[in-house]
């Protein structure tokens, strides 16, 4: 009776009849293709031994599994919803299964229980809101489209989650969630905000290829075994403020940064974090009291015109490379210490405020400022190489100390005479 017309079917004596079935042991728990007007299973316990195979259901209106417990795993692949999904609080033995499912409505799975993988790769409907929920063995919403909200705030995972190639027309809320593996959001469309913010993830955050249309919020971090970002697009704020990394690099290689970049207060205790070839067309990039271990680079960089490439009370256990950048705002950074080189040659900068303490070389060979030039307060311990760099106006030198040799082979300063 479950594949005939829904028009026959009386919805209430359907859901009874399902259920009984499932609950008997003696008959498989397969039910491909079947129909149904409305599903109601809220409060029930479905204790089938075999997978429930719901592959291919078509429901025109509400599936209630609320408060239910699936004693077996749950396969509902490909079906199709007319209304919302409303699995709040299910208790699943096994896994859920739910590819390329479509739902007319939301579908709710906030502080629901699986003990096994939640795959609902392909899945197509309005929301997907999975707040507070406890997974065991992974999560996947590959290639996905969410026209509202998808959100895993506060969530537990075990294994790792995919959300890469998913377009999510409203927000991805990610926030105060612990992920005990990966987490990927490669290659996703978010045309709102994505927050990521007081999340914990221990092995591994991908973001290439990520395009966020509005503010990327990951204030409170906490990541294990590095970011790749190579290739995102950030065209909101990008506030990485107080992050916590440890282990593995931080790539943001060839990364689109349109409005402000914030890493103040971060603690990188990992091998590199990397900027090259990075566009930034906001007014600010900020690194303010920054704990950087390794290295830093910039290299390639390009900054937009207006632009304040601030670093201001901030350490970093290797060294800055920032060569071939070109800054068409200010570079701004004081009261900052760098363990071993700074790389800053071959750059075109507008304005420079350079009072660093360098505990190897700086190499500012063949680089260009067009405006001020300030090195007060720099201190470099080892040689200082300012080969072919050329100042369009006289660099303020006020105490500025290099220990060892300075190489400055075709410097050239040009002053403006006044009449």
């Amino acid at each position: 009776m479950f594949h005939t017309p829904i028009e026959d079917k009386d919805a209430e004596r359907t859901a009874e009849e399902l259920l009984e079935a499932i609950n008997n042991t003696e008959r498989p728990s397969s039910f491909v293709g079947a129909q149904f007007e409305a599903l109601d299973l809220a409060d029930e316990t479905l204790g089938s031994s075999e997978e429930i195979d719901l592959r291919g259901v078509m429901v025109r209106n509400d599936v209630d599994l609320r408060d239910v417990v699936v004693e077996a795993p749950l396969r509902i692949d490909s079906g199709s919803i007319g209304g919302d999904l409303l699995m709040q609080r299910l208790e699943s033995r096994g896994g859920l299964s739910c590819r390329d499912l479509q739902t007319g409505g939301q579908w709710l799975l906030y502080d629901a229980t699986i003990d096994g993988r939640l795959d609902a790769a392909g899945y197509s409907g309005t929301s997907l809101i999975a707040t507070g929920i406890h997974v065991a063995d992974g999560v996947s919403v590959r290639k996905g489209v969410v026209e509202s909200q998808l959100d895993f705030t506060q969530a537990r995972v075990e294994g790792p989650v995919w959300l890469s190639h998913t377009r999510v027309t409203g927000h991805l809320d990610l926030g105060a969630a612990v992920f005990h593996d990966r987490l990927s959001l490669s290659h996703c469309q978010v045309a709102g905000n994505v927050v990521v913010r007081d999340t914990t993830v221990e092995n591994g955050f991908s973001l290439e290829h990520l395009h966020v249309s509005e503010t990327f919020d990951a204030t409170q971090m906490r990541v294990s075994q590095g970011i790749e970002a190579t290739s995102s697009q950030f065209d909101g704020e990008a506030d990485f403020t107080e992050i916590e990394a440890t282990g593995g690099r931080l790539d943001f290689d060839y990364s689109l940064f349109g409005e402000a970049v914030y890493f103040d207060m971060v603690t990188i205790a990992s091998s590199r974090l990397s900027f090259q070839n990075a566009q930034f067309r906001g007014e600010t990039v900020s690194f303010v009291w920054a704990a950087i271990s390794g290295t830093l680079s910039f290299s390639g960089a390009h900054f937009t015109a207006g632009s304040q490439f601030r670093m201001v009370e901030s350490s970093v256990g290797k060294s800055i490379v920032c060569d071939h950048a070109s800054v068409d705002g200010e570079v701004y950074w004081k009261l900052s210490r760098v363990h071993d080189n700074v790389d800053f040659s071959d750059c075109t900068v507008t304005s420079l405020v350079f009072g660093v303490e360098i505990g190897g070389n700086l190499d500012f060979a063949y680089t260009y400022v067009a405006d001020r030039t300030e090195f007060g307060e720099a201190i470099v311990h080892g040689d200082a190489r300012f080969t072919g760099a050329q100042f369009d106006n006289e660099p303020m030198l006020t105490d500025a100390t290099v220990e060892g040799s300075v190489a400055a082979y075709g410097l050239s300063v040009q002053t403006t005479s006044s009449e």
